[in-house]
């Protein structure tokens, strides 16, 4: 997975969780419970990436 692409699916989440935040219900979850949500997120992504490089550097191909 090329470092670009990597940079824009970051981007992305980062936009979709902007526009989730202006949903009501988030907004009252707290400076805490938010950070918490983020960071979930961003080891969702981490690890993601991680997986798609180990599977892209043992030559298996996906279909994806």
């Amino acid at each position: 997975m090329s470092t670009m692409g990597t940079i824009s699916g970051i981007i992305a989440i980062l936009c979709c969780l902007f526009l989730v935040s202006g949903h009501s219900g988030f907004r009252r979850l707290g400076l805490g419970r938010t950070a918490r949500l983020a960071l979930i997120w961003a080891v969702i992504i981490v690890a993601l990436v991680i997986v798609i490089n180990l599977f892209q550097g043992a030559g298996v191909q996906s279909s994806l």
